[in-house]
């Protein structure tokens, strides 16, 4: 199908192609008006007592700050989170979670194995506002210092060696997206005009096809009549030996007289 056929046949069938079109604007339009989301996302590190042979406190060692993250990592959660992004930086609103929260320990493991390097637990809140995303991060920060110095205060840890947090960024930073919705835009017109001639040409084939056999059909009872005229015709013996449709004549006489001969003594 050459481009002239196209568009003629989608002009032909232009009710189909205003019905798309509409379509097309009201997904654009509702995509437009679709409400963005407020997030905020931050990183409690846990610090351990520095000392002689570890004076960075951020440095990779087997201390206990790391258990000690991933233990209330799953006390906040109920349990141990189910790991859906492979990276740690991917962002609530990235995993189209638009009125929730998150408290994970950074997994910079791959999809087979992982890996917990860093003492610290990232928090995520999204949600309609900024007041109730600020006062989901809130509660749970507020929820981390609370279990560290519970168990802390079990064990009895003297302090000077207890774990210090420390949070950044220092305050809870409240940002707004609304997405791409020029690209959204863009993807939709494009799949209205993939859609529009579609619909155009299935429209058209199913048009052309009904009119075809609404022909054959006339063609069929036509012939139909004819077979029928003739057949009664034949019945009625017209136009079969004979011209002026009288049929065939009698014998003549000297046939007759030969039949009479035949059967004389």
């Amino acid at each position: 199908m050459t481009i002239e056929t196209l568009i003629r046949t989608t002009l032909r069938r232009w009710p189909v192609l205003l019905v798309v079109i509409l379509l097309t604007l009201g997904a654009s339009f509702y995509c437009l008006r679709l409400p963005g989301v407020y997030w905020a996302s931050a990183r409690v590190f846990f610090l351990a007592p520095a000392s002689v042979p570890q004076p960075n406190q951020l440095a990779p060692d087997s201390s206990i700050a790391i258990p000690f993250a991933g233990l209330i990592q799953t006390e906040i959660n109920g349990g141990v989170p189910k790991r859906v992004a492979t990276s740690p930086e991917v962002r609530l609103v990235d995993q189209g979670i638009y009125d929730g929260w998150s408290v994970l320990l950074p997994d910079t493991g791959g999809q087979w194995a992982s890996n917990f390097s860093e003492p610290s637990l990232i928090v995520q809140a999204t949600g309609p506002n900024p007041q109730v995303v600020k006062a989901r991060m809130t509660e749970l920060l507020g929820r981390i210092t609370q279990l560290v110095r519970e168990h802390e205060d079990g064990a009895n840890v003297p302090p000077q060696l207890r774990v210090s947090l420390n949070m950044s960024p220092a305050t809870v930073d409240v940002q707004y997206s609304n997405g791409h919705r020029s690209r959204a835009v863009a993807l939709i017109v494009l799949l209205g005009v993939l859609v529009s001639v579609s619909a155009c040409r299935v429209a058209d084939r199913v048009v052309e096809t009904r009119r075809r056999r609404g022909e054959s059909g006339r063609r069929g009872e036509r012939t139909g009549d004819v077979i029928g005229d003739a057949r009664v015709r034949d019945s009625a013996g017209g136009h079969q030996d004979g011209s002026g449709g009288q049929g065939a004549g009698p014998a003549s006489g000297a046939a007759a007289h030969r039949g009479g001969d035949r059967s004389a003594p």
